[in-house]
């Protein structure tokens, strides 16, 4: 069951990052308002993205008192979020940047996912 779990958890995060990617891209410079579904998509996957991501931490025995790398990808996660939120939503410069570092959270997020270490880049 854990790798079930694990390998839709994997695919959901392949399909979240894919699906920001698409979604600032076409709005940051084709400027088209978003369809009804890519508006709901991203919050159907990423509650599901939430929701293997605990099981697979009670699963696998993990805890953010037991494990560090956890805390600091949760920590990541919400960079993450506040900043996908602002690239979606302001303008010009702000938006650039705030995409800039959802996608640097995205990318630190893999590494220590991978790596099980919370600074895996020292």
């Amino acid at each position: 069951m854990y790798f079930i779990v694990k390998h839709v958890h994997v695919f959901l995060v392949i399909v979240s990052i894919t699906l920001f990617q698409f979604r600032y891209w076409r709005h940051r410079y084709f400027n088209i308002q978003p369809m009804p579904l890519l508006t709901v998509m991203p919050h159907v996957i990423d509650t599901l993205l939430l929701v293997t991501g605990i099981g697979l931490a009670w699963a696998a025995g993990f805890t953010l008192f037991n494990s560090d790398w956890l805390l600091v990808k949760l920590l990541a996660l919400l960079v993450y979020i506040i900043m996908g939120y602002l690239a979606m939503k302001k303008t010009a410069s702000t938006q650039w940047f705030a995409y800039l570092i959802a996608t640097a959270a995205v990318c630190y997020m893999l590494i220590i996912a991978t790596t099980k270490q919370p600074w895996p880049v020292s």
